[in-house]
């Protein structure tokens, strides 16, 4: 597939929420994108620290993809500062491209650059298996309400982190932490 112009990826602003919505509308179902769009206009709107990161991939002057990154806290002093990926949304135009891979390694660097020990993620365990996701490291980090799909609850160590001694439960950011969610 050929693609025209090249694709830069960068911080989101909150200007970029409307083409983020329209995105979210051409990569999702009909039953998944009005809360998936919600949850991208909530975490635009949410200050959290360490802050939220989203990034959008964009061509052309089009935003054609997008990822946020919030940061998860511990129910422990493990002294573990981790992330959680959702959510991942790339225009139907442009999926299987690459695009979906360059936001996730760019925001892996930003994560690694910054110090985070962890980056979890709910979705297809073979597509983020791909970048070093594992079922292993998702059971030490109890999600904040039952998976519907427990399978799809994946993790990776960062930093040269090591696993925690016994499983430790999150709490998200506010716009992740409502059970339709999960």
């Amino acid at each position: 597939m050929l693609q025209m112009g090249k694709m830069f990826i960068r911080l989101a602003q909150k200007t970029d929420l409307n083409s983020i919505r329209k995105l979210i509308e051409t990569a999702f179902s009909d039953e998944e994108n009005k809360t998936i769009s919600n949850l991208a206009a909530d975490l635009s709107e949410e200050t959290a620290t360490p802050p939220i990161e989203s990034l959008v991939a964009e061509m052309d002057n089009q935003v054609i993809g997008y990822v946020s990154y919030s940061p998860i806290f511990l129910h422990s002093a493990s002294g573990f500062s981790g992330y959680i990926l959702s959510p991942l949304a790339v225009s139907a135009k442009h999926q299987k491209q690459g695009v979906g891979s360059q936001l996730i390694k760019s925001g892996l660097d930003r994560l690694n650059k910054n110090g985070a020990g962890v980056l979890l993620v709910y979705g297809d365990p073979q597509y983020y298996g791909r970048f070093g996701f594992n079922q292993e490291t998702g059971r030490f980090f109890v999600p904040p309400y039952p998976l519907e799909h427990p399978f799809g609850w994946t993790g990776m160590m960062l930093n040269g982190t090591g696993l925690p001694d016994t499983p430790i439960q999150i709490a998200c950011v506010d716009a992740l932490s409502k059970p339709e969610l999960w």
